[in-house]
């Protein structure tokens, strides 16, 4: 094919893996709107309105609460290589394969890490962070995922937050797969710097991620003893574009910018409470649906983040072989697992716009039938049924 003839045309699909999400139609076509300058009056007017978008999603009235232009992962690398500062000693809870990437970007921070390893499907123990803290009482920084998407673990945080807060510590927590899913209060919680990434649940297309810092963190940020080694990412220069005077730092994703606002707005319009609410429900339904199908699922209920559900593979079922079929048959993605886990597992979504009723009963359907061809035996029409049960319930 002669290269000029080549046209795109990207498939319509039902993801439901790990992000991104499905972005609706109103958000695709905030992206369609006019491009401006990075000053230009009327977006300076919507980072102004944006950034108190972002504090309600938040719960946080941190000043300093603005977008990342990048991945959760650069939002991820902002929040720690800011707070830290090389011969730093720094605690990272490692239950997953994030825990495992917060850990890599401290280390090149230059910071000296402990690591506090637990088993991946189980979240850290509190009491496990309170001794490490008191091993090794001058850490300044701990880190912690929220919602662990290599495994499906909701980490319970207001114990920890304590913990860290009487040693004096700073908290950052990765709310990526968890923000506007599950519930999440930055300033109830003791949380110093929380970030996430737009294509999750908050179902925006990637690549601007929303990220908040305390007080306390920005204090720390303001004392270090050297410059942040990242330009780019530099928190304080990242803010002085986003509040008042607006000084120039990098050319923002203008049009991504334009979507995630769009996409904050309608989940305000839904109702934050609501939205995690309806996801809850939702997960419900899955998990039993799941469980009506003979799968383990990973994760014990008391510890299951609704957004994301890791399921253990049968014996004799070939995990990739299942997902390719719902792909190409159904047009319904999922992912495998990541880690030690890899090839024994999958990982199902219910972010933003991808979770609902319509999704649930439709990948319990398509996994039905790829389960009976792969020669696991299945109930017809027991998954359906069980999940239609568990939304019909109060």
């Amino acid at each position: 094919m002669n290269a000029t003839d080549f046209r795109f045309d990207p498939p319509e699909r039902i993801l439901m893996g790990p992000g991104p999400s499905n972005v609706s139609a109103r958000v695709l076509a905030a992206l369609a709107r006019p491009t401006v300058g990075y000053l230009d009056p009327s977006l300076v007017a919507l980072l102004e309105h944006m950034s108190s978008q972002l504090q309600r999603l938040f719960r946080t009235d941190n000043a300093g609460t603005f977008a990342v232009t990048g991945s959760g992962t650069a939002a991820m690398e902002c929040a720690l290589s800011n707070l830290t500062e090389p011969g730093d000693r720094a605690l990272v809870c490692v239950h997953g394969y994030f825990g495992d990437r917060m850990r890599q970007i401290l280390e090149r921070a230059g910071a000296q890490v402990t690591a506090l390893a637990g088993r991946w499907g189980a979240p850290t123990d509190p009491e496990a962070v309170r001794t490490a803290l008191r091993d090794y009482p001058d850490t300044k920084v701990v880190a912690i995922v929220h919602g662990e998407t290599s495994t499906g673990v909701l980490q319970p945080l207001t114990e920890i937050a304590s913990e860290v807060r009487a040693f004096g510590a700073l908290l950052v927590v990765d709310a990526v797969a968890s923000l506007a899913g599950v519930d999440f209060a930055t300033d109830a919680w003791n949380i110093d710097v929380a970030y996430s990434g737009a294509q999750k649940c908050l179902s925006a297309p990637p690549g601007c991620s929303p990220i908040t810092f305390s007080p306390r963190a920005l204090e720390r940020i303001t004392a270090r003893r050297e410059p942040v080694r990242s330009w780019y990412l530099d928190a304080l220069l990242n803010l002085s574009y986003w509040q008042r005077p607006h000084g120039y730092h990098h050319t923002v994703a203008i049009n991504l910018i334009y979507a995630l606002h769009e996409a904050l707005a309608v989940i305000e319009d839904e109702g934050l409470e609501r939205r995690i609410a309806r996801t809850a429900k939702t997960a419900a339904a899955l998990w039993a649906g799941l469980e009506a199908l003979g799968l383990e699922l990973l994760v014990a209920p008391s510890a299951r983040l609704p957004t994301l559900t890791c399921v253990l593979t049968p014996d004799g079922v070939d995990e990739a072989a299942v997902r390719a079929e719902l792909l190409a048959r159904h047009g319904i993605e999922i992912a495998g697992a990541l880690g030690n886990l890899r090839g024994r597992a999958w990982r199902i979504g219910l972010m933003g716009t991808s979770c609902s009723n319509r999704n649930v009963v439709l990948l319990l359907a398509a996994l039905e039938s790829a389960l009976s061809r792969a020669g696991h035996g299945v109930a017809r029409g027991a998954a359906v049924a069980a999940a239609e049960a568990a939304l019909a319930s109060p």
